[in-house]
């Protein structure tokens, strides 16, 4: 009965989440949509919208743009699109919501006018409910797991997704929990979809393959990141042992499975047995199934098998509060005398001196001089001399030429060359001006609210297959606007490292083997962190949590840039109290894990301004991830 009910949520599932498709006669146009994860996006993350559109007219170029009708206040995002007579084509706008939306629209507009346009339903997902992304063409796998009971999340959706349809941005990946594969060849996968799966594992995602007769062509394409060497032989193999987990017999008892050998550090569930193997991976996980994901569908235990496998990885995601509650990094950290106000003393010494001036000194010097009826040149001159003085002195503090300032949070894993980057970028303009940004392809691009510019025009950022523009952002007079641009990265910073365990205490040495120095290092577990120094490429350092440690990030006693203020930063970024996170009142960083954390005075992502190489003052934080058993 239980198969029933799930099949049928499924079903329904599967036919609210198709893709919708518009016709115009006028110009010949087609578009068919697919939104997020089957029809739901996780709230506050990026996700995927799928635009497929067909001309059957004339020659047309545009741009293809997906807005939240209804939704005041929520970002439009763009992307140029050539249509030539004949021409079907695919492409991808990475968007996000900063707030509930039930319906999305996309418009394709040619010179200012709208040649087709369509909307769709789409489903939230709540920051606190567990996602499960199915992969294949089963719709009815696992649909049972709605029903499954993850510690510290309020519920749990599954969306069914085709292999063509997965993403090929990590970062595009991250409002996913848990994503499965089912009679996938991953090996057919692009090269893009298996290096955005590899990196999101890396940043704390959940991925499980599964086995039997089709798990050789499912281990494939992903060899290198799985728990398990697969073979390619077949056995009828006992899973009575599931019981262990489930405290219920599995339906059936017996089944095809796929032999397989573990690597070393990795985990058999339940104990000793070849059925379900796990591995840790950076900051995430990877699980093989060794029988076939749809074995036990029916079994009504199947929900809480998996979920004594999976695992609730608290994410870590630096620019989730700046997209969702406008919380501006840059705010706390920027130390940028241009943009501070004069002190009050300052101002009184000022205005003493004006009044001086004008009055008292003036009339003693004229009547000194028996001159007084020259009060009538001397008072104007006086008022001409001040505000020369205040204009001069404004334009020394402020600068003559626009500054762009950037603040980057990288997070790695020890022995994995690919990271990702959160960039906070702050463009300071001592007049108003208008000022275009060009990013990289892979980047995502949006904007934060702060400082005191809340009248400048929103940011329009529009993408194409080269990168992403923004064009003619407004800069008011010592205003500052800031943007958020988050990359896959290859961090300059590597470690190598050799951690041990006392009890729960972690203990032993780190090396920095990247090209770069790490400064004001520290290593941090549990919300306690010891100090390591500044670490110079092949330099080490040990560190023992027996001995004297402190509190994470209260106690921290670190010094600051002249420019960025890092206390600030990492008061933001790690106090669980004052964040509003996608797990609110959890730390960012896993208890499980040990993490190396320092700065290096440079920045992470690369910006053109106004058709040029932008020169930064930037600092950039490495959040590594150590590799521990």
């Amino acid at each position: 009965m239980l198969y029933v009910r799930a099949a049928m949520v499924a079903l329904i599932c599967a036919l609210l989440a198709g893709p919708v498709v518009a016709q115009e006669q006028g110009f010949g146009l087609t578009l068919t949509l697919r939104p997020g994860y089957a029809g739901a996006y996780r709230l506050g993350e990026w996700f995927p919208v799928i635009v497929e559109v067909a001309n059957d007219g004339r020659d047309l170029r545009g741009v293809l743009e997906w807005s939240f009708p209804g939704a005041p206040g929520q970002p439009v995002f763009r992307r140029e699109i050539d249509l030539p007579r004949g021409s079907r084509k695919r492409v991808t706008l990475d968007v996000f919501a900063q707030g509930f939306a039930r319906n999305g629209l996309v418009r394709l507009i040619e010179n200012g006018n709208v040649a087709l346009e369509q909307s769709i339903g789409i489903e939230a997902i709540e920051t606190d409910r567990f996602l499960v992304v199915v992969v294949g063409s089963d719709p009815t796998v696992l649909t049972s797991l709605s029903a499954m009971s993850i510690s510290s999340t309020s519920g749990t959706v599954v969306r069914h997704m085709s292999p063509d349809d997965l993403p090929s941005h990590p970062l595009v990946l991250r409002g996913i929990n848990v994503i499965f594969l089912h009679d996938v060849d991953t090996a057919a996968l692009s090269m893009d979809q298996r290096a955005a799966l590899r990196d999101w594992v890396h940043l704390g995602g959940q991925l499980v393959v599964g086995g039997g007769i089709n798990g050789e062509r499912a281990a494939s394409g992903l060899a290198d990141i799985l728990p398990v060497e697969a073979t390619r032989t077949i056995i009828q193999g006992d899973l009575s042992p599931l019981e262990q987990l489930t405290g219920s017999p599995p339906t059936p008892s017996t089944g095809p499975l796929l032999e397989a050998r573990p690597r070393p550090g990795t985990e058999a569930l339940p104990p000793a047995t070849p059925l379900i193997y796990r591995s840790r991976l950076g900051s995430g996980v990877v699980v093989f199934s060794a029988f076939d994901l749809a074995l036990l569908r029916g079994w009504s235990a199947e929900p809480v098998l998996w979920s004594r496998v999976l695992r609730p990885v608290p994410p870590f995601i630096p620019g989730f509060d700046a997209r969702v509650n406008q919380i501006n990094l840059m705010q706390d950290a920027l130390q940028l005398p241009a943009i501070q106000l004069p002190p009050a003393s300052a101002l009184a010494a000022f205005l003493i001196a004006y009044i001086l001036m004008v009055g008292p000194v003036n009339y003693l010097a004229l009547r000194r001089l028996r001159r007084l009826e020259w009060a009538w040149v001397t008072i104007p001159v006086t008022v001409v001399v001040f505000t020369a003085g205040v204009f001069l002195v404004g334009i020394g503090l402020r600068g003559g030429q626009a500054q762009l300032l950037q603040v980057a949070v990288v997070q790695g894993s020890e022995g994995e060359p690919r990271g990702a980057a959160t960039a906070y970028l702050a463009l300071f303009s001592p007049i108003r001006g208008s000022y275009t940004l060009r990013f990289p392809a892979d980047h995502l691009v949006s904007e934060t609210r702060g400082f005191d510019d809340f009248t400048a025009r929103p940011l329009l950022a529009t993408s194409d297959d080269n990168g992403v523009t923004v064009p003619d952002l407004l800069v008011d007079v010592a205003s500052v606007r800031t943007l958020i641009a988050e990359a896959p990265t290859t961090p300059p910073v590597q470690v190598q490292s050799a951690v041990q365990f006392d009890g729960s205490d972690p203990r032993g040495d780190v090396r920095n083997i990247g090209s770069v120095a790490l400064e004001q290092a520290i290593v941090v577990h549990q919300g306690r962190y010891q100090e390591l120094g500044d670490l110079a490429p092949g330099a080490r350092a040990t560190f023992d949590f027996n001995g004297p440690r402190g509190s994470f990030p209260f106690g921290i006693a670190i010094g600051d840039d002249r420019v960025f203020n890092r206390r600030q930063i990492l008061f933001r970024l790690f106090n669980s109290s004052s964040r509003i996170a996608p797990i609110s009142g959890r730390s960012p960083l896993d208890d499980e894990g040990v993490y190396v954390i320092g700065w290096n005075r440079s920045s992470a992502l690369p910006v053109e301004m106004n058709g040029w190489t932008a020169s930064q003052e930037g600092l950039t934080l490495f959040v590594i991830r150590l590799r521990t058993t």
